[in-house]
């Protein structure tokens, strides 16, 4: 009989302790908000919180505050998973820049859908749906949808800051392509060295093409100009020359193309 009840003593001591711990990692998994490893970054902005997307920038780290802004650095995150803290950095916070975060985000730009490339905005710190060529914070890991464009969430985000290619075609400004890449060097040399080679290539790919057609194209008229008879078979060369000036420049595309992928 004593036997029984010290059994059952030890396993509801046992019980208890079990029940404890379930609420004890609930509380703890409640708490976590990433699942990537925060470092310490100085933060130049008294405004930024948890979730921001801050930059690298001259006068030092604070909110991105540029659509698809290159300087992208990382997430702000005052909960992670682990994190390594350096006591001795001032007016620092803990910001993951390669894992999952949570980061704020609003619709602006449109609803943000699960496996959706999300960047940065013109609104301090908040990120939004990238929807063409450039860079990215990350892939989104769920939904976001707001009718109210100002409204601002949250949202789980895999965080793999780079350029984004083939989301869109002829909606993309060579321009501004080209400043964004003068833009990278300080931060990421190497991602600025591929950005700046796939625009040569392009712009020489353009180059070639032009001239190539150029020529071929004054040839093409002054043949008819000197025999007329041969008008078909030089309008058939021309046509041929047309399409190898496509061809150039598709490849030079191409070649671009391979530079940033690869």
């Amino acid at each position: 009989m004593r036997k029984n009840t010290f059994l059952k003593f030890v396993f509801s001591i046992l019980l208890i302790f079990f029940f404890i711990s379930l609420n004890f990692e609930a509380k703890i998994n409640a708490q976590i908000t990433s699942s990537g490893i925060a470092t310490t970054a100085p933060i130049n902005d008294d405004q930024a919180q948890n979730g921001d997307i801050i930059c690298l920038y001259s006068d030092g780290v604070r909110r991105c505050e540029i659509f698809q802004d290159p300087a992208m650095y990382g997430v702000i995150s005052d909960l992670p998973a682990a994190s390594l803290e350096d006591k001795d950095v001032k007016n620092s916070r803990l910001v993951i820049t390669s894992g999952i975060a949570e980061v704020r985000v609003f619709s602006a730009n449109g609803f943000v859908k699960e496996g959706n490339f999300v960047t940065s905005s013109e609104t301090p710190g908040v990120a939004q749906l990238s929807n063409r060529n450039g860079y990215v914070l990350g892939t989104a890991l769920e939904n976001y949808e707001s009718t109210d464009p100002n409204a601002i969430g949250k949202i789980q985000i895999i965080v793999n800051i780079h350029p984004a290619i083939g989301l869109t075609g002829s909606r993309g400004n060579l321009i501004k392509f080209i400043r964004e890449g003068m833009t990278v060097p300080i931060f990421e040399p190497l991602e600025s060295l591929r950005y700046l080679l796939a625009v040569l290539m392009i712009l020489l790919s353009f180059s070639l093409g032009m001239i190539y057609f150029g020529k071929s194209s004054r040839t093409g008229i002054e043949a008819i100009g000197r025999n007329p008879l041969a008008r078909r078979v030089i309008q058939f060369t021309v046509v041929l020359n047309i399409m190898l000036t496509i061809v150039i420049i598709l490849v030079g595309l191409g070649i671009a193309y391979l530079i940033l992928i690869l």
